[in-house]
């Protein structure tokens, strides 16, 4: 019988790297249904002339090569922290309180320490929230030692505390749901981290699949239709070209579901809750871009020496039932109210889902009016506005802030 491999069996896993472009063997399996992987070498043509009725290249050297990778579908609460991380880079972590064992810290933590002082013990293994705010983080203890301060070892995740943290500052012990709040990273060399993509295939030799490192995301899409739609999510990146991988990976699908646009919730000159909430929208989609520049250095190697960010910016489209003329206002009077988008999937405790999307400032640059359905509608364009609000824990200025409820454990994304 012939060979063949069939499509409907490929899977598509991610990783955290430690080092950008040196590969690593994935740790979660991220559900898509559309993936577009394309190795994209260069070659140098040699057409110096040699005496034949010839302009072609006498030769083709191979030159610096990257890929690109195109992916996506539904959005899945416990998937798309990795891709947000990966184009926004900046991350907060709160978790829910468990209500007892509480403490303080009795010294300052600067960033990256793997250990804290605090005033009273805590058990070794126990998740804890370290801060409050936009630097809120959460970690799983190690085997405390001392008398009082006790010193608590920062077992995981690895690397030690993102951000830094004053004396007298709240540690508490925390469960899930856990929320993770996203927004542009600014502080350092302005880097997110990135990401080895595997693809399990099937032709290539043993493992049927090929590992696209490095990953940096140029674009990551967000749409939503309330009358036939899940929200979705589509992405764009470049990576380091692929490398096969040596032995087989296997796919690990979570349990958790998707989520029903008509659930979404949505907010113009405030929260999406009471006097500010619109029931009006029909469907919309968000977008955000990120400069990305690969660079090669003579060092002996075809590929990047770094995939660089650049800047980012945040735009999207809403269409409404006309109701009135407030979306068309919003264009003409230059109001720029806060946007804020949140999609529950309605359950409670470790099952929880929640999307919530914040654009403090949301310019509405395009605002047309459509009198050729059943119902007169406006359909139109927002940029979202660098400000304060939506910084991180790294400071500086970001035009939104995405966070996610789920029951993942801290140092996953």
């Amino acid at each position: 019988m012939p060979t063949t491999f069939a499509p409907a069996k490929q899977f598509v896993g991610i990783a955290n790297e430690t080092t950008q472009g040196t590969p690593v063997a994935m740790t979660s399996t991220v559900l898509v249904n559309e993936v577009k992987p394309k190795d994209n070498p260069t070659w140098l043509d040699d057409k110096s002339w040699r005496g034949s009725m010839a302009t072609d290249a006498f030769a083709k050297i191979p030159g610096v090569a990257h890929a690109e990778l195109d992916l996506g579908g539904p959005a899945y609460g416990d998937g798309l922290g990795y891709f947000l991380r990966n184009i926004l880079g900046d991350m907060s972590c709160t978790g829910t309180s468990t209500g007892t064992g509480g403490t303080t810290l009795t010294a300052a933590a600067a960033a990256g320490a793997t250990s804290i002082t605090t005033q009273a013990t805590i058990p070794a293994s126990t998740p804890v929230q370290i801060g409050t705010g936009a630097k809120t983080e959460v970690f799983v203890t190690g085997t405390p030692t001392g008398s009082g301060p006790y010193t608590i070892p920062l077992s995981s995740p690895s690397g030690g505390l993102l951000y830094p943290h004053a004396s007298a500052e709240a540690v508490q012990p925390v469960t899930g749901p856990y929320t993770q709040a996203h927004s542009l990273l600014n502080s350092g060399g302005g880097q997110p981290m990135s990401h080895t993509i595997t693809h399990f295939l099937g032709p290539t030799t043993v493992s049927g699949a090929r590992q696209y490192p490095g990953a940096c995301f140029s674009e990551l899409g967000l749409k939503w239709n309330a009358e036939s739609e899940l929200l979705t999510w589509s992405g764009k990146a470049t990576t380091w070209p692929s490398v096969a991988l040596g032995a087989a990976p296997v796919a690990a699908p979570s349990t958790v579901l998707p989520v029903a646009s008509w659930r979404m919730k949505i907010g113009i000159g405030g929260p999406a809750t009471g006097a500010t909430l619109i029931n009006t929208v029909t469907d919309g989609e968000l977008t955000i871009k990120r400069e990305l520049t690969p660079y090669y250095t003579v060092s002996g190697v075809q590929t990047p020496y770094i995939i660089q960010r650049g800047g980012l910016s945040v735009d999207g489209k809403l269409t409404f039932v006309a109701a009135d003329e407030s979306p068309l206002l919003y264009m003409l009077n230059n109001s720029q109210p806060q946007l804020q988008i949140v999609l529950d999937n309605g359950l409670t405790g470790s099952n929880k889902i929640t999307f919530q999307i914040d654009c403090q400032i949301a310019a509405f640059t395009d605002m047309e009016p459509d009198g050729s359905k059943a119902a007169v509608e406006y359909g139109g364009s927002f940029t979202a506005v660098l400000n304060t609000v939506n910084a991180g824990g790294s400071g500086g200025y970001s035009p939104i802030k995405v966070s996610v409820t789920n029951n993942v454990p801290a140092g996953t994304y």
